[in-house]
């Protein structure tokens, strides 16, 4: 256990230090991680009223103000599970930049002394998914956790409660956590030590003296950014020699069945009667806040974007919300790729639908060379890890790929350029050139992420009928099985809890 019985007085190897040289030392490094690009993620956790503000500004004073966020979680409390991933993406910093979090994802997990139920386990598999994910984008993060005894908390929220200017500071949670010292310790302390992960481990500092524990915090921060800091410079350099090995993939798209066709007799008859009843669905997944994210991929025009508008034209657009990925922003370039996708994920019962989505990284990100091999090849696995953590969470994912013949783009190419200008640029005539390297990496796409539990739904699009239709088709099963699924899971919490009232009263 990171945390002993007791807390230990601070072993301050930085005793010798002035806390304004240390703060001189660690704004030249902010302007080292400005210039090189590395983003620094610092978490001031700690038990209630044990001087984490205190910290905070003593870290922060010094800094470039321009370069630098506080970011404080105080509305987590009542996060769900699912919005908690939300939150915590939001947090992360631009690449150069320094976020210092006041408390963080971490302060739900401290505070819930029933800590082994599934959401716990869940939100623990998400946070070290996350900052693995982080430090492999080469993200600097420091995590430090402030000890104090029951003495001196409650010493200290006496002190804020006589001072008429800071009695503000002192919450329920003080008070809470003040009256059941010991049970939050021992959550605490199990908390820390499932989470001192080798890549981002805690630092455990004794705070019985404000002035000591920021110094020894200002110390610890300065060494670690350093060595952090060349680590990078070297593992920058390896991957830039990383070659990606090709493999072979099992089954081709290239191999795909093309002649499936739909007449517009049989077309007109059954497209509005699945309209019907995908909208109906839509309200359901709302009413029972189920979040439906629905990713569109294919070769250009393959017909995305007519399947997309016949998948909506029954639900209620304010409860969806179409996401056209496009070159990502200047903003969006300064985060890991990732993030710009996370923020767009929908509230509880909407929809999000990407036309095109996180699938760049392995496919135009990879053709082009905007991401390097050691990137894109790293990707297969992250993305796996962020469906996982949706579907984990109750997201409904649904994935269609949709496909086309070389000649049958090269003719709607020349029938856009006749009806719809608009809709072809000379960038879409120079993507053919690599119609194969697409090809190859849409089947390692699809080899690598098709799971379980988000598998892809790979249609021929040749004709446009049958692929509108057989979408309209898979969204309607899908989303029936996962309303039932539903069902069953909230009957099965209801006899949980029955069973749990029944053992209380035996007891």
């Amino acid at each position: 256990m990171l945390l002993s019985r007791n807390p230990q007085e601070l072993d301050d190897k930085y005793a010798d230090k002035k806390r304004s040289d240390l703060r001189d030392e660690l704004n030249e490094l902010q302007r080292l991680c400005i210039e090189e690009n590395i983003p620094v993620l610092i978490i001031i956790e700690g038990f209630e009223s044990s001087g984490k503000g205190y910290v905070m500004n003593e870290l922060t004073r010094d800094l470039d103000t321009k370069y630098y966020r506080v970011k404080v979680f105080d509305d987590l409390g009542e996060a769900s599970e699912y919005d908690y991933i939300k939150k915590l993406w939001s947090s992360i910093p631009p690449y150069g930049n320094f976020h210092i979090q006041y408390r963080s994802m971490y302060t739900v997990l401290f505070n819930d002394l029933s800590s082994k139920n599934e959401a716990t386990r869940l939100r623990l598999e998400q946070v070290k998914r996350t900052e693995h994910l982080l430090y492999s984008d080469h993200h600097i993060i420091l995590k430090f956790f402030l000890d104090i005894d029951r003495k001196t908390q409650k010493k200290n929220i006496q002190g804020l409660q006589d001072d008429k200017y800071r009695s503000f500071f002192v919450t329920e949670m003080d008070a809470n956590q003040l009256e059941h010292y010991d049970n939050y310790r021992k959550n605490i302390s199990e908390i820390l030590t499932e989470t001192n992960f080798e890549y981002a481990p805690w630092h455990v500092v004794t705070a019985f003296d404000n002035k000591e524990a920021s110094r020894y915090i200002l110390g610890a921060t300065v060494d670690h950014i350093k060595k952090e800091i060349e680590d990078i410079r070297q593992l920058r350099k390896e991957e830039a020699k990383y070659r990606y090995v090709q493999k072979k993939v099992d089954k081709s798209i290239k191999r795909l069945d093309l002649s499936k066709t739909l007449n517009d007799e049989d077309y007109n008859k059954i497209l509005s009667v699945l309209q019907d009843r995908a909208g109906e669905l839509a309200y359901q997944l709302y009413n029972e806040k189920i979040p439906t994210v629905i990713v569109f991929e294919g070769i250009d025009a393959a017909g995305k974007g007519g399947s997309i508008r016949r998948l909506l034209r029954k639900i209620d657009p304010r409860i969806y919300d179409v996401n056209p990925t496009s070159a990502p922003s200047d903003l969006e370039k300064k985060h890991h790729y990732l993030w710009r996708f996370y923020n767009n994920l929908p509230k509880p019962g909407e929809i999000a639908l990407f036309d095109r989505s996180w699938y760049g990284r392995i496919l135009v990100e990879r053709i082009e060379g905007f991401a390097n091999e050691y990137e894109w090849a790293r990707a297969y696995q992250e993305i796996n890890n962020m469906e996982k953590e949706l579907t984990d969470f109750g997201v409904l994912v649904l994935k269609y790929h949709l496909v086309i013949s070389k000649d049958e783009q090269e003719r709607r190419f020349k029938e856009r350029e006749e009806n719809k200008p608009y809709k072809i640029t000379d960038e879409d005539w120079r993507n053919r050139e690599e119609w194969d390297n697409y090809i190859v990496a849409m089947d390692e796409m699809l080899q690598k992420t098709h799971t379980d539990y988000a598998p892809w739904h790979v249609i021929s699009s040749e004709d446009k009928n049958y692929a509108r239709v057989e979408v309209l088709k898979d969204f309607i099963a899908r989303a029936e099985l996962k309303l039932e699924e539903h069902e069953e899971d909230k009957l099965l919490i209801k006899r949980r809890e029955k069973i749990a009232k029944e053992s209380d009263k035996k007891d």
